[in-house]
């Protein structure tokens, strides 16, 4: 069955442009916008489904409202604007599990939560270098781990693409308007030039399995899917589907 996707601004931060694009760009400030993919199920079961729950705590800084027109939410205001509360969600998916994208897993604890097993490991036993990984994000949860490709309900696909994270993955969500692929891994439309390849994510814990991941992501656009990188700025304001 299709569904809808609409993104759900929960969080801001000011960062490098670097943290987007390997090699690129250092030294330009940008807003790096958190999002909550909401969708929703046209017809079949009817379900709701939250891919990523944004930060659990932020400021909204006067500059990004003055610079862009947008306000972030917390993920409960977020959810009434959309007449929702966290107990109408069916199931949260992570597309990893640092802190911008799994901060409010608790609001959902009655809700299954799918992830990857090799990133349920890295949250649990974080390597010392990285730092955003807090087990409280998955721990008293009814977390699902997932291992490799899997489609979790009709017309969703959890797509393994580790190297942003050790278990990093993309969504492919059904729509009336084709495929949409929620990118597993932090980028912007920067990383998706429309000639030569795509560029690798700044943050990796594996630079060769980031860059390759990626290209299979771009090819996908290629043929033909909608990409939703994890932190356009120009999905305000959308609904796909």
């Amino acid at each position: 069955m299709p569904y809808t996707i609409t993104p759900l601004l929960v969080g801001v931060r000011n960062v490098d442009q670097g943290i987007m694009t390997y090699q690129q760009g250092y030294g330009k400030r940008i807003w790096l916008p958190m999002w909550a993919f909401l969708l929703r199920e046209k017809g079949g079961e009817g379900r709701t489904v939250i891919v990523d729950t944004g930060l659990e705590d932020f400021v909204n800084p006067p500059e990004f409202i003055e610079d862009t027109g947008l306000e972030a939410l917390f993920m409960d205001e977020a959810l009434e604007q959309q007449g929702l509360t966290a107990n109408d969600v069916d199931a949260v998916i992570n597309t990893h599990l640092h802190d911008d994208h799994c901060g409010n897993n608790p609001m959902f604890e009655n809700t299954p939560i799918y992830v990857q097993r090799a990133e349920l490991e890295a949250c649990l036993h974080p390597h010392p270098l990285d730092y955003r990984y807090e087990p409280s994000f998955v721990e008293d949860l009814d977390v699902r781990p997932v291992e490799g490709d899997t489609e979790i309900f009709p017309g969703i696909t959890l797509m393994a693409t580790p190297g942003h994270t050790p278990g990093s993955q993309a969504v492919k969500v059904e729509t009336e308007d084709g495929p949409v692929v929620i990118t597993g891994m932090c980028c912007s439309g920067e990383n998706f030039p429309e000639n030569g390849p795509a560029i690798c994510p700044g943050v990796h814990c594996d630079a060769f399995s980031a860059y390759d991941e990626i290209q299979k992501l771009k090819a996908l656009r290629d043929q033909g899917a909608t990409l939703l990188p994890l932190h356009e700025l120009s999905l305000a304001g959308k609904t796909i589907g």
